[in-house]
């Protein structure tokens, strides 16, 4: 039988979306991926992005996500980490990768030593390098040299997703979108709270999935007083 399948254009895959192909089959090929999703509650996490924003604009919900995802990486050094051939290698470097959705694909800005970094500071360099990566104006060395990556996906009104790691790190968090659900508390009362979903993806030869999941309940345990973690 003849393809009947009308044929509206066709290209070869070439500049950011051929890079970006060969990174995620590279990731697929080479690294045993597991994932787990756990909802945790944000109200503190957008309460402090109301109170941070009025002293500067620039924070954002992914800016503190960036910083206490860097404090949560402090109690868990050995997931920021890259698996290289047979050899791993532990960071004292925390350098965040910042997934950021463009045309051409989801490219990856990188905020050097986070760990030193105070939650303004991060969020003034965030700004400024997405402003650049938008003009096409980022230099390649904002662009590499990431420790672990933060890909936030709530805000295409995704839930939940699975992170394919950026190879060669040991660990990925994907954020889904925020909900207000109704939640019962440990007292059998319930109440209304914003949820948030986040997604793990380990590099299940580097790691365990014990140490990707003991992360994110420090992770749950640093967003219910966020700003405990902002280095001010």
């Amino acid at each position: 039988m003849s393809d009947v399948r009308r044929v509206k254009e066709s290209y070869t895959l070439k500049g950011a979306r051929k890079f970006i192909a060969g990174k995620m089959a590279e990731s697929l090929k080479n690294c045993p991926q597991a994932s787990g999703s756990m909802y945790i509650c944000t109200d503190a996490l957008f309460a402090l992005k109301s109170e941070l924003s009025k002293q500067n604009p620039n924070v954002s919900i992914t800016s503190l996500l960036t910083k206490v995802a860097a404090e949560a990486l402090k109690q868990h050094p050995g997931l920021n980490s890259a698996l290289i051939n047979d050899e791993f290698f532990i960071y004292d470097s925390i350098n965040i990768g910042v997934g950021i959705g463009l045309e051409e694909g989801i490219m990856i800005v990188v905020i050097k030593e986070v760990q030193d970094k105070n939650i303004f500071q991060v969020s003034d360099e965030l700004q400024s390098l997405i402003a650049k990566l938008k003009s096409k104006t980022l230099p390649m060395s904002d662009m590499q040299g990431s420790t672990f990556t933060l890909s936030n996906m709530g805000m295409l009104g995704i839930e939940q997703s699975t992170p394919i790691l950026n190879a060669p790190e040991t660990l990925i968090v994907g954020v889904g979108l925020t909900k207000k659900q109704v939640v019962v508390n440990d007292d059998d009362t319930t109440s209304i709270k914003r949820m948030t979903c986040f997604s793990t993806t380990i590099n299940h030869a580097a790691i365990d999935g014990l140490h990707g999941g003991l992360f994110t309940l420090t992770l749950r345990d640093y967003l219910q007083d966020p700003g405990a973690h902002m280095g001010l």
